[in-house]
């Protein structure tokens, strides 16, 4: 049940890439040779490093390739301005200056790579289209909106999400992997974000550049999951659906005898486990003794939850003598074939959730949601 994400395709408007260069013989020659090279790429040029500051702030680029001698706000300066004001944008240098103290001083900056003029324009095309590669763009598919946004989270990703279902689309903005802010008709801010995260089978549209400044958001990504959740299994309820796992969201039934299952919500029924799931618990942070849980036949689910339940404490204890400030948010244990995550629950006070799977069936994005709802379920 691994989620994967579908092929990239450029979103409206293309990729936009700014050259700033202060000879305009010299911009035209690396535009025309850009856009021969690629002519996929938007490529709007700057004489100076004033004008490129109003072209990033009005507009967003997906990438910047400036030169360093320009009168005015000369390109150290606008390096300089581009770490503060757009990070998550690689930006890349070029000149005649070739010193050591110059490519030192750019590298400090920020710049992802240096270029000594006369510039090969082949070789810095392919060099920009490689960083290119690495950037979020285009169209997600075959992976829930949930699953994205914790993928985001883990790669600390910026982009903006427009994300559309039947006649309703929102928007998502993700700075450095956190969701800071959210809008879909009337709704705003956090209202927003859950409605948009509780749509059924929306279409995403990712671009690179974040479209505002606005922070709307306070609450983490786990608590707009969750009660995105909570609206999911509502309407599910409504319509006699299960509540866990709920139809529709792209699981499989699984192919491993339970051992066990403990229903969260109603003492009729029995919770079943997603396929890849080798285990699934909430557990006591004291001690590990199981509230609720379900597990694949044969795993050693009280012994597991105990050992957890420890792990958890020591860890804890860890952060207090070390860092009183710091609490754990998770704890994530590998093997060679196998994953378990480890989630202390504010939720559930003196609670804490854990989930196990194979690495060759399940990945952590999925596994952290598939934990989320069953936290949902026990609440």
């Amino acid at each position: 049940m691994t989620a994967m994400l579908g092929a990239s395709t450029p979103t409206e408007g293309g990729t936009r890439v700014l050259i700033v260069e202060d000879d305009p013989a010299q911009a035209r020659l690396l535009s025309r040779s850009f856009a021969r090279q690629r002519p996929d790429l938007t490529i709007i040029t700057s004489g100076n490093g004033a004008e490129a500051v109003r072209l990033v702030s009005d507009s967003g680029v997906d990438l910047i390739l400036t030169e360093l001698t320009m009168p005015g706000l000369d390109g150290f300066e606008f390096l300089a301005w581009a770490a503060n004001h757009c990070p998550e944008v690689p930006v890349f240098a070029m000149s005649t200056l070739g010193d050591d103290e110059t490519i030192s001083r750019v590298n400090a900056l920020g710049a992802v790579a240096y270029f000594a003029k006369p510039i090969d324009v082949k070789a810095v095309v392919l060099r920009l289209t490689a960083e290119l590669s690495q950037t979020v763009r285009g169209h997600v598919q075959n992976v829930s909106l949930a699953s994205f946004l914790q993928l985001m989270e883990m790669e600390r990703k910026t982009c903006t999400l427009t994300v559309t279902c039947t006649r309703a689309t929102g928007t998502l903005v993700i700075r450095k992997g956190e969701l800071i802010h959210a809008e879909t008709g009337d709704l705003r801010g956090e209202q927003a974000a859950i409605a948009i995260v509780a749509w059924h089978n929306p279409s995403i549209t990712i671009a690179r550049h974040v479209t505002t400044e606005l922070r709307s958001i306070e609450q983490p990504l786990s608590f707009i999951i969750m009660e995105a959740m909570r609206v999911q299994d509502e309407a599910a309820r409504a319509s006699g659906q299960s509540e866990w796992p709920a139809s529709g969201r792209g699981l499989r039934g699984s192919s491993l005898p339970l051992t066990k299952s403990v229903a969260a919500r109603s003492a009729t029924g029995a919770l079943g486990l997603p396929s890849g799931l080798l285990a699934i618990a909430v557990a006591e942070a004291s001690g590990g003794a199981l509230l609720h849980w379900a597990a694949s036949e044969g795993f050693a689910m009280m012994e597991h939850a105990a050992v957890a339940a420890h792990l958890l404490s020591q860890q804890c204890e860890a952060f207090r003598v070390s860092d009183p400030s710091q609490s754990i948010d998770e704890i994530v244990l590998f093997s060679a074939n196998r994953c378990e995550v480890i989630w202390p629950l504010t939720s559930l006070a003196g609670a804490f959730g854990m989930v196990v799977f194979e690495l060759s069936e399940c990945n952590l994005v999925v596994a952290r949601q598939e934990l989320t709802r069953f936290v949902f379920a026990c609440g």
